[in-house]
């Protein structure tokens, strides 16, 4: 107790007093001071070299990019399962993507169709955020040809996975679309799935040469 006792003594009073507004000087900067936000860690999405509707040539794509979500992937192709549901990528790797093979590929005429997951293993699937897409956003794929297609999101809805609107998603149309689709809604933990899908409408655009 004595030397504690000192050592109080032997501080100079205006020198503590000094000290204490310097920290609360720091600390209050510190508390406006926001964390830097992380940076992208895709490729930004612009704008086509080629601003041509007209429909491309079949050529598998490899690649996706979501501008706005900033969600990007390698492409994989899956097909249908045993039920004759669209097949998806391992729910162990959520962060890949798939395209559907047995439709036209991104920016050929008809409905491509590509699929991710919302979540797996504890991460965030590569569509995640899929559903705070808006109208206006763009989506670049790039295609084995050399050419990457672009496209402008035209509708985002949410359905109940029981009220698919096939015709809407895989019909015939006048024009490339493209169909990004993944799950929604509220997890039923006893059948293991979401309640719902989240489905991205998209338009074609036009192309560039791949970088």
């Amino acid at each position: 107790m004595r030397v504690l006792h000192d050592v109080l003594r032997t501080t100079p009073p205006r020198a503590t007093i000094a000290l204490a507004v310097v920290a609360a000087v720091l600390l209050a900067l510190a508390a406006f001071v926001s964390a830097p936000s992380a940076a992208p860690r895709c490729a930004p999405v612009g704008l086509p070299a080629h601003l041509d509707r007209t429909p491309l040539p079949s050529s598998d794509p490899v690649g996706i990019t979501v501008g706005s979500i900033d969600a990007c992937s390698s492409l994989l192709p899956v097909g249908v399962d045993a039920q004759k549901r669209i097949e998806v990528p391992s729910v162990h790797t959520p962060e890949q993507a798939g395209w559907y093979r047995l439709g036209p590929t991104p920016g050929e005429l008809g409905p491509a169709v590509v699929v991710g997951h919302i979540n797996g293993d504890g991460r965030d699937g590569v569509f995640a955020d899929l559903d705070d897409v808006e109208r206006g956003d763009r989506i670049a794929v790039g295609r084995r040809d050399g050419r990457t297609a672009f496209f402008t999101v035209t509708n985002v809805v949410q359905v109940d996975k029981d009220a698919f609107p096939t015709t809407a998603v895989y019909g015939d149309t006048r024009d490339a679309q493209l169909r990004l689709i993944t799950c929604g809604g509220a997890l039923d933990r006893s059948a293991r799935r979401y309640d719902d899908n989240v489905i991205l409408f998209a338009s074609y655009d036009g192309w560039s040469n791949s970088s």
